[in-house]
């Protein structure tokens, strides 16, 4: 194989920059691969596992919300919420779940921050069912 390059950002840090080989993104419409010499493209990112392949290893991280856009073999990744797979537990996801869920049936909620609850609703919900894949 090929390689371009690669950078996974978060608002908190960095979380891989190099060369790889191939990424598989969890997109909008469904997962698809990055390789060398792919099109152009930018589209968001659903909730989801990111599978990095390079010569040395392969990397599997849980992302949230986001964004990719790739480039003249430059693949940007942007994502709000990140996780590397061993890190997922299955009990903190559903009681945070739990909880998230409380607070959306909260009648005295504000509007804007009832979407945000929503949205980080599905996060959640995606994550526990990949905790029980791993």
């Amino acid at each position: 194989m090929h390689s371009f390059n690669l950078n996974l950002i978060s608002p908190e840090k960095k979380y891989y920059e190099g060369e790889v080989d191939m990424v598989v993104v969890p997109g909008e419409d469904g997962d698809f691969s990055v390789l060398l010499d792919h099109c152009p493209i930018i589209t968001y990112i659903r909730p989801g596992k990111i599978e990095i392949t390079s010569k040395e290893n392969k990397i599997i991280y849980f992302v949230g919300r986001g964004f990719v856009k790739v480039l003249d073999n430059n693949c940007l990744v942007m994502v709000d919420y990140i996780k590397e797979l061993k890190d997922l537990n299955y009990k903190d996801a559903e009681n945070n779940l739990k909880e998230v869920q409380a607070k959306i049936q909260n009648d005295n909620i504000d509007e804007k921050l009832k979407q945000e609850l929503i949205e980080y609703k599905k996060i959640l919900e995606e994550e526990i069912l990949i905790s029980t894949d791993k």
